[in-house]
């Protein structure tokens, strides 16, 4: 673990900021780069949150990844009740699940662990704690194990890009709510990490230290990539409002530096992850506002790197098969977690 979460200060200060508390925007700054009176401008943003668009800003959580380098892919077969869905809405270790009919499995999740003996502890206890039914009254689940040390691209503010292309195909409107130029200007600066501020002068009062202290800090776990910079995210993280989610296995068969590079400039592509899972080589993450852009896509790969790409097995997952889960509260949880730890040794 990193020192600077042995820190007190340093985990209260990134409870605040992780949460989006100190962290606003800047609607002053936005005025001035775009041109517009600042009215206009909030206006905007605050229709933008209201639809439910993109977040409010946070720093996010980065450290998530070396906290728990294991993420897993499981295919499952859940209850559909209220119990369960509780359990999967609130859980520490789930980050994003979805209704998903595949085979005999009908729920996919996607969850972070610290390492394989941790995940299948993990779910003993659930089973124990009667979250989840005994295994001889259900199939048992199926796992893909990824490490995210082996991230090759890892950028969720890309997808806007794809947003403002597909005006045509949405005709501006997400969430419906209509987005005129103005506002897809905000939202592609906003997720951008533009147009931010961080109020340090609320955060020292709140946490009772020196402004100059919090500012200090702040750069430091920057620095060390236990945050990064500010941003306003999807609020599905994953995907963008109104847009179909796309995990693939690929096999890259040769030219992989070449293909590699392309992908990762791709504005559909959100995260790359690289793999040895059977013939696979590759995970990708992407979004498409429709199911055969995708497939549009997939055959202009597949024609620009002839015989380069090999197998690729997809999973379409729509926005309406999407779990109501907070981003945060993974991140919260692990923050909230190294806090009882300090408060425990020092008793």
């Amino acid at each position: 673990m990193d020192d600077l979460l042995k820190d007190e200060l340093n985990l209260r200060l990134l409870k605040e900021i992780c949460s989006g508390n100190g962290v606003d925007v800047n609607l002053s700054e936005l005025s001035r780069k775009l041109n517009k009176h600042r009215n206009t401008i909030r206006d905007r943003v605050e229709d933008l949150f209201k639809y439910k668009i993109i977040n409010r800003p946070i720093y996010p959580f980065y450290w998530l990844y070396s906290e728990y380098p294991l993420m897993v892919l499981d295919r499952t077969d859940l209850p559909r009740d209220e119990i369960t869905n509780k359990f999967i809405e609130e859980d520490p270790h789930i980050f994003a699940a979805f209704f998903k009919k595949d085979e005999e499995y009908n729920t996919l999740l996607i969850e972070y662990h610290k390492d394989i003996a941790s995940h299948l502890l993990w779910r003993e206890s659930l089973i124990n704690e009667n979250k989840l039914p005994p295994r001889e009254t259900r199939y048992l689940s199926d796992a893909m194990f990824f490490s995210t040390k082996n991230f090759i691209k890892y950028n969720f503010s890309h997808m806007i890009n794809i947003v403002e292309e597909d005006k045509v195909k949405h005709k501006g409107i997400l969430n419906r709510y209509k987005l005129d130029e103005l506002s897809f200007q905000i939202l592609k600066k906003l997720n951008y990490g533009e147009g931010i501020h961080t109020n340090e002068h609320y955060l020292a009062e709140k946490l009772g230290f020196h402004r100059k202290t919090i500012e200090r800090r702040i750069k430091t776990l920057l620095k060390k990539k236990i945050i990064l910079t500010p941003t306003c995210r999807f609020p599905r993280l994953l995907v963008p409002p109104d847009y179909t989610l796309v995990l693939s296995l690929i096999e890259i068969k040769k030219q992989c530096d070449k293909v590699i590079k392309v992908l990762q400039n791709d504005p559909h592509i959100s995260f790359i992850l690289g793999t040895s899972m059977g013939r696979y080589t590759h995970l990708i993450f992407s979004s498409f506002f429709l199911i055969k852009d995708h497939l549009q896509w997939e055959e202009d790969y597949d024609q620009r790197f002839s015989k380069c790409i090999g197998a690729v097995k997809n999973k379409y997952l729509s926005p309406s098969m999407m779990f109501s889960i907070d981003q945060q509260t993974v991140f919260l949880e692990i923050i909230n977690k190294h806090i009882k730890q300090i408060k425990k040794s020092n008793n």
